[in-house]
């Protein structure tokens, strides 16, 4: 598998994990400051610890991955680069541990025979910040991500392994879990 090919996998990962993982200063003012005039302020939710889903299921690594938090407080929404956009506000995360097992050369296994792809890294990833409800939100989560891609044939059977060549199908699914807290 070239290496142009295999980075597209590693980008397809970083872009869901998005949702999680996925430049750590990336707060999107924009949806915050929508958020903050379309409801009045919500409430602090609890700390402890949560449990996040996240998943992203097509070959397109622009299209953000969902989100689902689930323990100590519950909420769902979206994520593309290190920001989730969830329904009662913003959580911003630092995925670089994560980021640096998926670019690393050893992550995943390829495998010619069926034009196929999968991986799975395991990291630390802190929680640096938040807006609306999350205001204050701090803590980390061990954050499990996996992926299979489908590539594509050439004519003569053979696995396409050029840079360019286009991804069939493909799944991203991150998990994890851990405590976080709350500035007063």
């Amino acid at each position: 598998m070239s290496l142009g090919h295999r980075i597209r996998h590693i980008h397809r990962l970083w872009a869901i994990f998005g949702g999680f993982v996925i430049a750590a200063t990336a707060v999107t003012l924009t949806a915050s400051g929508a958020f903050a005039s379309a409801t009045s302020t919500p409430s602090k939710p609890a700390g402890g610890t949560i449990h996040v889903y996240l998943v992203n299921t097509g070959i397109n690594p622009s299209v953000p991955a969902k989100i689902l938090i689930t323990g100590a407080f519950s909420d769902h929404g979206t994520g593309k680069g290190a920001t989730w956009h969830l329904a009662k506000g913003t959580i911003t995360l630092n995925p670089s541990k994560l980021k640096a097992i998926l670019n690393s050369p050893s992550f995943g296994n390829f495998y010619a025979a069926s034009c196929s792809f999968d991986g799975a890294a395991e990291a630390k990833v802190p929680v640096i910040s938040g807006t609306g409800a999350y205001k204050g939100i701090t803590g980390t989560i061990g954050a499990t991500a996996f992926e299979a891609e489908q590539g594509s044939l050439l004519k003569n059977g053979k696995c396409n392994t050029s840079n360019n060549a286009p991804v069939l199908a493909g799944d991203a699914i991150v998990i994890g879990s851990g405590k976080v807290t709350f500035k007063k």
